[in-house]
């Protein structure tokens, strides 16, 4: 399955990046544990648990990662080839993938994406139970 519609009906909480690969112009990011909503168009009216995904982002311009030593100013990220492995947040304005989060447990993570499309490929998923 694949969705190419309605980002923000997507949470990306808690979910663990598990690899990124670049391409040309594009950035995948494989994922586990996302949520999609009932909300969704092509949700079947059904809230689900997203077990493994992959997150295409295209048309990407520009990526900057920065590294929160404190909460004064962000610093260059010491590993930008892998920013974090797990997003606390996640939004999309059109333009703009924001991502923020851990890697290694170390708080805090912030990447920019710079892109305007995005698919999101679901590899395997579950109903959410309420």
């Amino acid at each position: 399955m694949m969705i190419t519609s309605e980002f923000d009906k997507f949470s990306f909480h808690d979910a663990a990046v598990i690899k990124i690969t670049r391409g040309d112009g594009s950035i995948s990011i494989e994922f586990e544990g996302a949520f999609m909503s009932k909300e969704h168009s092509e949700s079947s009216d059904t809230d689900w648990i997203i077990d493994q995904g992959v997150l295409h982002l295209r048309n990407v311009s520009k990526e900057v990662a920065l590294f929160w030593y404190d909460n004064i100013e962000g610093k260059p990220h010491p590993s930008p080839e892998l920013p974090l492995d797990e997003i606390t947040n996640l939004g999309f304005n059109g333009v703009l993938f924001d991502f923020d989060g851990f890697l290694n447990r170390e708080p805090w993570v912030q990447w920019q994406v710079y892109a305007t499309e995005f698919k999101i490929e679901i590899k395997g998923k579950h109903f959410a139970h309420s």
